[in-house]
């Protein structure tokens, strides 16, 4: 599936008004979700948190939490609803949280994701992620985790580049 380009256009800055919309969505997704309270925490009052939504105005499909601390960034959370996944959301996120961290002086971005999760670690090696190594029993449940790492110091070719077309 090709990029959306549209959907770039509906990710906006985390606001109050998203968060009960994050809260369900992150109960929905994962096992240990964070709490209301942490959501709001890192989206509101973090000064090194960069928290987006996608979906129209006043609906949100995903989110993505951002840490940018000189020059290291760190992908914190990254979430679609079940309803909502399918149609790009996911992959539109990333690529607006790798040109954020760009953009704010980050050279490198690192991630944890469940090692069971084929499906997202797909989409970070499509977009130049390596995998760094293993965390044994990182997640709640005992589930390990793999440390992903991506450069971002330089913008990805988009399709028709790689394609050489």
């Amino acid at each position: 599936m090709a990029l959306d380009a549209a959907a770039l256009h509906q990710i906006r800055p985390m606001s109050e008004e998203d968060l009960d919309q994050v809260s369900a969505i992150e109960a929905a997704t994962f096992p240990d979700p964070w709490p209301r309270h942490a959501l709001a925490h890192e989206a509101l009052r973090n000064p090194f948190c960069w928290a987006f939504v996608i979906g129209p105005e006043g609906s949100v499909a995903g989110y993505a939490f951002l840490w940018v601390l000189y020059e290291q960034a760190h992908l914190i959370n990254i979430a679609v609803a079940r309803e909502q996944r399918g149609h790009g959301f996911g992959e539109a996120l990333l690529v607006h949280i790798l040109q954020y961290a760009r953009a704010q002086g980050g050279e490198k971005i690192h991630l944890e994701v469940r090692e069971s999760n084929e499906a997202a670690i797909a989409l970070y090696i499509k977009h130049g992620f390596e995998v760094l190594g293993r965390k044994n029993k990182y997640y709640s449940d005992g589930a390990p985790a793999l440390m992903m790492e991506a450069d971002i110091t330089r913008p990805r070719p988009g399709p028709k580049e790689r394609s050489g077309g």
